[in-house]
C-alpha cells in the first residue's frame, strides 16, 4: 500500500500501525488486517503474486512499514510500472530491485508485527455463531470476545472477507457483479460493492 496523501491506520489483531504520506506498507499474504481513514487520503494498493519474489530468490516479505526514501521510491516506481500495463519482465525487474534493497538494509520495521501471528483461521463458515460457540464449548459472548481478540476481527467480518475472496475468483472467471452479489448472499449490490472495495481497494466493476 503506497500512501500519496494523508494517512491510514492499519489494525493487526491488537496492534495498530500508522502509515503517513510518502510511506508504504507491505502486508504478507493471508495476514488479517483492517484500515481506518480519518482524513482526506489518497493511496493505492496493489497485489503481487509470489512468483515476483521467487524470481528475486526471496520468500514473500513479512509485514512491515516502509519509510526508507529509496525503498518508497522503488515501490512507487513499481506502482507506475503496473499502471502502465508494462510487460511482466519489466515488473519483475522493478520488484527485484525492491527485494535487493530490502535484503541489503533496514527499510522499515517489523519488530512488533512478527510473521503469521494472526493467520486466517480455518472454520466452517456455514455454521452460525451459536453453533461455533457450542463446538468451542463456550458461551456465545465469550466465543465472540475470544475470537476477536485472537484473530483481530469478528466471525461476521471473517465471513465477509471469505465472500470477497470468492467473489474475486468468480469475477476472474467471467461472472457479472450483480450475479455474484446474489449468489453469495449479500444484502444488496451496494453492500457487495462496499465489502469488495474494502478488501481489494477497487470496485467489482473496476476489478473485472
Amino acid at each position: 500500500i503506497a500512501v500519496e496523501k494523508g494517512s491510514i491506520v492499519y489494525e493487526f489483531q491488537d496492534q495498530n500501525l500508522r502509515v503517513d504520506e510518502a510511506e508504504a506498507l507491505i502486508i504478507e499474504p493471508g495476514k488479517i488486517h483492517r484500515n481506518t481513514i480519518s482524513q482526506p487520503t489518497a493511496y493505492k494498493a496493489f497485489f503481487l503474486s509470489k512468483e515476483y519474489f521467487e524470481f528475486a530468490g526471496q520468500k514473500a516479505p513479512v509485514t512491515r512499514k516502509v519509510n526508507h526514501p529509496d525503498a518508497v521510491e522503488i515501490i512507487f516506481e513499481l506502482l507506475r510500472t503496473i499502471e502502465l500495463n508494462s510487460r511482466k519482465d519489466e515488473i519483475k525487474e522493478v520488484a527485484f530491485k525492491l527485494c535487493e534493497l530490502m535484503n541489503q538494509s533496514r527499510v522499515g520495521t517489523n519488530d512488533d508485527f512478527p510473521s503469521g501471528i494472526n493467520a486466517i483461521p480455518t472454520i466452517d463458515l456455514d455454521l452460525t455463531i451459536n453453533e461455533l460457540a457450542e463446538k468451542a464449548h463456550l458461551s456465545k459472548f465469550h466465543f465472540q470476545r475470544k475470537f476477536k481478540k485472537e484473530y483481530g476481527l469478528t466471525v461476521g467480518q471473517l465471513k465477509q472477507q471469505e465472500k470477497t475472496n470468492l467473489a474475486k475468483t468468480l469475477l476472474e472467471n467471467g461472472k457479472l457483479p450483480t450475479d455474484i452479489a446474489h449468489e453469495l448472499g449479500f444484502f444488496d449490490q451496494s453492500h457487495f460493492i462496499k465489502y469488495f472495495k474494502k478488501m481489494w481497494a477497487v470496485t467489482p466493476k473496476n476489478f473485472k
